[in-house]
């Protein structure tokens, strides 16, 4: 879902084009922001995709457009979800998020159970040892035991200052490719990483340099 950065959302994103995903069900939520997204003259309704790769039956991707704006919505939203997950026999859900913080870790993770968060550790990722998961990403994990599934959530380690962190997504990328065997490539994103800080790069060099007077005068 949604987040800070947009690190998991693209993340999940990425690997369901990857993964050739197909839609196969979709939920909606009265929690919604009012307002609908337009693409090349065409308005849909904000709304939660699941999504499954062509030619397996042991994997599932959750895209979603937006978060509830309330906890009441969330919780409600994060309760349809289960119960389709649960419907469809899933047994491990791991959401994508972002952590703001520093460290010298990239990724983080945490589990709802000791043998989850041992297999994380072993996978080379670092367990977050205290804190809080916000929003619909923690959640999810939270409500998972209630529902007969164990729960993992990534968080891509971000400065949150982004608007859409493609470096923090390729390092979630990463790391649940590699936990769950996925082979997802992320070159495409790397060229796009690269492409990106280029630009910026190019418009910092064109950025007029900063003088004296400038700064006395509120030279921004």
């Amino acid at each position: 879902m949604p987040g800070i950065g947009s690190v998991g959302k693209v993340a999940a994103d990425y690997i369901g084009t990857a993964l050739d995903c197909v839609t196969f069900q979709l939920m909606v939520s009265t929690g919604f922001p009012p307002e609908v997204p337009v693409e090349d003259g065409i308005a849909r309704a904000l709304q939660v995709e699941l999504r499954a790769p062509v030619g397996r039956d042991d994997l599932l991707v959750l895209c979603g457009d937006a978060q509830p704006l309330k906890p009441p919505h969330m919780y409600n939203l994060a309760g349809e979800i289960l119960k389709a997950l649960a419907s469809y026999e899933v047994t491990d859900l791991i959401t994508l998020a972002a952590y703001v913080g520093s460290s010298e870790e990239r990724v983080f993770g945490v589990a709802t159970d000791a043998e989850l968060a041992l297999a994380l550790e072993e996978g080379g990722v670092a367990l977050l040892r205290n804190g809080i998961v916000g929003g619909l990403n923690g959640i999810l994990v939270g409500l998972c035991p209630y529902y007969g599934m164990r729960g993992v959530c990534l968080l891509g380690k971000t400065d949150g200052e982004k608007a859409v962190d493609l470096a923090a997504a390729e390092q979630l990328i990463g790391v649940t490719s590699d936990l769950l065997g996925l082979n997802v490539p992320a070159e495409i994103l790397a060229w796009t990483l690269r492409r990106d800080q280029k630009e910026g790069e190019a418009a910092r060099e064109k950025r007029p340099q900063r003088r004296e007077e400038d700064d006395r005068a509120g030279y921004g």
